[in-house]
């Protein structure tokens, strides 16, 4: 299924070329593109999407003589000269891929993972969110953020948080880190994470197993939340204490909304705009709230769900993932309006922007 430019992978490359804007990055020439990051069935794949609008499917593959990526790649994010590239497998073996901002070429892997989700950035130091949430008997175990050297890209290092922590999010000096349960379903809380010592240092309740998080123009955390899901009439799967939960970036006080009809297959299933005040999420289709408002909207913002969603920093467009195989991305202006629609890898989950 790779497909190549005409002119083949160098002047492919060449043509991506750029400086990025990215607050952590250095001054050097990174590719240019959306990177739209597939989960896959076998294997999982990397999609550019350039700025003349054209696909390259297989990317990594491309770019790396043909090597695959790997079972069920998770997240994907740009730091300095480096592109990391979580990859969770199926059979507690997950580790990083670690490729180089101008070429996409292999640098490290960095391994030692049994089921490694997020990673995150602070004081020159990555964090990798790591766990499945159960036990052989599908019973609560508390999971880890590990620590990684970015000098030699090794792990050196893990703090114990909740049952099966998921997305990160770098404030100030504080690291949140939501625990969804995993696959015992059983948590809800954010433990906090002081990244100057790397301790735990505050655990703040929520609703039930909070997947994804964004932070707001005012420093809050908006927390996704998807509550714990009841199988007995399955194909229909009921919710429990499902919602959004604000977390004040001052007091760490909550505020929760209830979210009812939910019907959301992914886990990134919420999105901040580029101003930071408008926080939109999924449920029964994709909502938009004010970050001012006290209850959630009742109209639609797009009639449709998705497998994943994201907000282009740039020019605050949604690009939102539909989970097939070939999977797709449709792309909507902060009006709503469809502006785009790209085939893509299988099971696309997310989008990581680089201008």
């Amino acid at each position: 299924m790779n497909r190549f430019l005409k002119f083949g992978l160098g002047l492919l490359i060449a043509s991506f070329v750029f400086v990025s804007c990215s607050d952590d990055d250095n001054d050097i020439s990174k590719l240019k593109g959306n990177f739209v990051l597939n989960e896959g069935s076998t294997n999982g794949s990397v999609s550019l999407i350039d700025e003349d609008d054209q696909v390259t499917l297989n990317y990594f593959a491309a770019a790396n003589s043909g090597i695959s990526l790997g079972q069920y790649p998770q997240s994907m994010a740009m730091n300095g000269d480096y592109i990391f590239i979580v990859v969770t497998t199926v059979n507690g073996a997950g580790y990083v891929e670690v490729v180089t901002a101008t070429d996409f070429k292999h640098f490290a892997t960095i391994s030692g993972f049994s089921y490694p989700r997020e990673i995150a950035f602070a004081n020159g130091k990555a964090y990798v969110s790591n766990g499945n949430g159960a036990d052989a008997s599908y019973s609560k175990q508390n999971n880890e953020v590990y620590i990684i050297d970015l000098e030699t890209m090794t792990k050196n290092g893990e703090i114990a948080v909740g049952a099966g922590p998921e997305k990160m999010i770098v404030s100030g000096n504080k690291l949140f880190v939501v625990n969804s349960g995993g696959w015992s379903n059983d948590d809800n809380t954010v433990s906090v994470i002081d990244v100057d010592t790397d301790k735990v240092v505050e655990t703040i309740t929520v609703k039930s197993c909070p997947k994804d998080m964004v932070e707001d123009a005012n420093g809050d955390l908006w927390v996704y939340c998807s509550g714990v899901p009841n199988y007995d009439n399955y194909p229909s799967v009921s919710y429990t204490n499902a919602g959004i939960s604000k977390i004040s970036g001052d007091t760490y006080a909550v505020s929760s909304f209830d979210l009812t009809n939910l019907s959301s297959p992914g886990i990134k299933n919420i999105a901040i705009s580029k101003d930071e005040k408008t926080v939109y999420y999924m449920s029964d289709a994709v909502y938009a709230m004010s970050i001012t408002a006290t209850a959630l909207p009742t109209a639609k913002f797009i009639d449709a769900t998705f497998y994943g969603m994201d907000v282009n920093p740039q020019n605050g467009n949604l690009w939102l993932c539909v989970g097939a195989n070939p999977g797709k991305v449709i792309v909507y202006s902060s009006t709503a309006e469809k502006l785009k629609e790209f085939t893509v890898g299988a099971m696309p989950n997310s989008t990581t922007f680089s201008y």
